[in-house]
């Protein structure tokens, strides 16, 4: 299949319009690229989103072009290391929808660097958004959820390479080894209220701006270096992970609980990504 090319089902999606009806699923990171491209596929599956995102202005887009699609759409903007917010946010989505079945927490970020030259307040700037935020969202769900008694899910959307490191973003690795760990212990501590908790690994993602600033930050040489190194030679589609999510999410991952899915094309299988020079 070329790198163009749709997947079958790209066009329809790959479950039943009704999977998650009337179910209602916060995505963290909403407004723009993978986070949006998540949403995209729980609305198309009759889940109502709630999108969270620090700035405005790309939820309030995100919002109008998911309700142009049929999808019920609301956003809250949020910051989630303020722990206020996050509560605010869980508190106006009761209001609105009455109760919340699904988290995916997707909102991070990282910048490349060398681990001898990062400064503490970029190491803590980091920890404090993919680690710290994480957990704020992920216990303000997760008490509505074990008091709701009815179970539910949470994904947390991490990085591919946990095992073997990814030179350049030693924060963002050792944050997210942190959601990781948060991962397997939450999914123990919540089985018995019937709250699963799982995590992704995406690999290289192609999403609007993608070229442009991951270009940016780490040279265009280091973006087609990093594609040329995937196994099934193309980098993943948005509505590839959205699946993933959507599946662990449902009634057809009711067994599946404590994971870590790489979703990479095989890359991590090789030498493991580097954002790092060559030489």
């Amino acid at each position: 299949m070329s790198e163009g090319a749709k997947t079958p089902t790209e066009s329809r999606g790959p479950f039943h319009p009704a999977l998650l009806d009337r179910h209602v699923t916060i995505v963290t990171g909403g407004g723009t690229g993978l986070g949006r491209a998540i949403a995209r596929e729980f609305g198309r599956v009759g889940s109502r989103v709630v999108l969270a995102a620090r700035r405005p202005a790309p939820l309030e887009d995100a919002v109008q072009a998911l309700t142009a699609e049929g999808i019920d759409a609301w956003a809250f903007p949020t910051d989630i290391r303020d722990t206020a917010q996050v509560e605010a946010l869980v508190a106006a989505t009761l209001e609105r929808y009455g109760r919340v079945d699904i988290l995916v927490n997707n909102a991070g970020g990282q910048f490349p660097g060398r681990a001898e030259t990062l400064s503490d307040r970029g190491w803590n700037a980091v920890i404090e958004t993919n680690l710290n935020g994480t957990f704020r969202m992920t216990r303000a769900v997760g008490q509505v959820l074990l008091r709701q008694g009815q179970g539910g899910a949470i994904t947390n959307i991490l990085i591919p390479s946990l095992s073997r490191g990814i030179p350049g973003i030693a924060h963002s690795v050792a944050a997210r080894a942190g959601v990781y760990g948060l991962t397997k212990n939450l999914a123990r501590e919540w089985a018995a209220g019937g709250v699963r908790v799982n995590a992704l690994g995406p690999g290289l993602f192609v999403t609007e701006g993608f070229q442009g600033a991951m270009g940016k930050a780490v040279g265009p040489e280091v973006v087609h270096r990093l594609t040329s190194t995937i196994p099934l030679g193309r980098t993943g589609r948005p509505a590839e992970l959205g699946w993933l999510a959507v599946y662990l999410s449902s009634p057809l991952a009711s067994f599946i609980t404590g994971e870590y899915i790489v979703i990479d094309g095989g890359q991590s299988l090789g030498a493991g990504m580097s954002l790092l020079p060559e030489g």
